[in-house]
């Protein structure tokens, strides 16, 4: 069984990475970024990271038939992207999105952007506000008056996850960070609006690291650069963005760097009794090791340890119950509580949509999970369709950066809800049929580049 694993794993990675290098001769995509993404991520990490991060026994076996489905279904869909499949699909949404149109006239199409932009920036900046004023502490505010790392770990939980708020108002503030804000920054980017987007840019930021989130605020800088990539029809090793990828991990290492200075600056006292030092992960373990040794862990915990969930976990009410602990709690508890300083109870180790599916059904979860995130690939690529609508594309562009990096990190309820991915095709499908009923008037690309 080892054996057939290490080399169904092998395979499956090494075919994924010679159709994924095959798409780099093309502008950027869902199968292009989206498989490799996770090819980082999760396969070749598995692979050799197995003896470091102690991957063993049946476990790992499973983990790899169940990565090497994933590495299929994007080898499957990168096919469809190729036979022109995707593509005669999205000439359909084209011509149904022309039908709809009705008649052009002047300055309907600036018209709309204008109202979708204001509405969205208002919820958003009152979303910010709310979630300030509701903290108890603001963790940023920490870093410049001084804690001890205890006490800026409570912080942060409680900004977040321990929020005394409902259920789905702390989720509202989740799509804040991963969907709102990088949508307005990405459309003031692409319509060269340089004012609003300076002043977004920098009012967004501020927000989204001030719970000292860093994947946030990777995904906030990164999106108007692929923003600009698409719309000029770039490659992915273009110079924006190389730059844009560069940029977007400022912020991140920033936060990373001032929380283990603070924690080295305020040590925890030692009688503290309320919590005790959480190391600090570095960036380069957080983007390679981490999702990987998690992943691991829900396969070596589910159903060794617990029985499947049976769907139990894709069930959105269940947050709404009463005493209800998610999955990645279950998991966090069991693997790392108590272990390296970890001792809040909150803990949760968000695995990729393969250890989530791995939970809910065993290997034909696995299946189910890889197809619901294909499906939703597509709607990506449907989405691209009408990219030649600025707003729509900036959309795309937010909603595409985010499934790349998440889906290795988030199984599908947390992609699709708790991060919000699943607004952005339905923020966009509204903006469309607002213009079809002002006459459906489209915006085209700019003849010259933004410098």
């Amino acid at each position: 069984m080892q054996l057939a694993s290490t080399i169904a794993l092998w395979t499956t990675t090494l075919l994924l990475t010679a159709t994924t290098l095959w798409r780099l001769r093309k502008p950027i995509d869902a199968a292009l970024l989206v498989p490799g993404a996770w090819l980082v991520a999760i396969p070749y990490q598995a692979l050799l990271l197995a003896g470091k991060l102690q991957f063993t026994g049946t476990p790992k076996d499973n983990m790899y038939f169940g990565i090497s489905i994933a590495n299929l279904g994007f080898v499957g869909f990168q096919a469809l992207a190729e036979l022109g499949v995707i593509s005669r699909l999205q000439d359909r949404v084209r011509r149904l999105a022309a039908n709809r149109g009705g008649d052009a006239r002047p300055g309907t199409a600036a018209t709309t952007v204008r109202y979708w932009f204001g509405g969205l920036l208002v919820v958003a900046v009152a979303l910010a506000v709310l979630h300030w004023a509701l903290m108890p502490e603001i963790p940023l505010l920490l870093l410049v008056t001084g804690a001890d790392d205890s006490h800026m770990q409570l912080a942060r939980e409680n900004s977040a996850k321990l929020l005394a708020a409902p259920a789905l108002l702390k989720y509202a503030f989740a799509w804040n960070s991963r969907i709102f804000f990088p949508i307005l920054l990405t459309t003031a980017v692409l319509f060269r609006w340089r004012w609003i987007a300076l002043l977004v840019g920098a009012f967004g930021l501020l927000y989204i690291i001030s719970s000292l989130e860093k994947l946030p605020s990777v995904l906030f800088m990164l999106g108007p650069f692929i923003g600009l990539a698409i719309r000029d029809g770039k490659r992915l090793w273009s110079p924006v963005v190389i730059v844009g990828l560069v940029v977007s991990l400022i912020p991140a290492y920033g936060i990373n760097q001032a929380i283990s200075l603070e924690a080295r600056l305020h040590p925890a006292p030692v009688s503290s009794t309320t919590a005790t030092p959480t190391p600090t992960p570095s960036l380069l373990r957080r983007i390679g090791e981490a999702p990987t040794d998690v992943t691991y862990n829900w396969f070596a915990y589910f159903p060794e340890h617990h029985p499947f969930l049976n769907g139990a976990g894709w069930e959105p009410w269940n947050v709404l119950r009463p005493g209800w602990q998610a999955p990645a709690n279950l998991v966090g508890l069991w693997a790392y509580y108590g272990k390296q300083g970890y001792t809040l109870i909150s803990l949760a180790a968000y695995g990729s949509f393969v250890a989530d599916g791995w939970g809910e059904f065993g290997m034909a979860g696995v299946v189910i999970a890889t197809l619901l995130l294909l499906l939703f690939a597509l709607v990506l690529e449907l989405m691209h369709a009408l990219a030649d609508r600025l707003f729509c594309l900036a959309c795309y562009t937010v909603a595409l950066v985010l499934m790349s990096v998440m889906s290795p990190q988030a199984g599908i309820p947390a992609l699709m809800l708790s991060n919000g991915l699943a607004l952005a095709p339905l923020i966009m499908l509204g903006y469309l049929l607002f213009q079809g009923r002002q006459t459906g008037v489209r915006e085209v690309k700019p003849v010259r580049s933004p410098a």
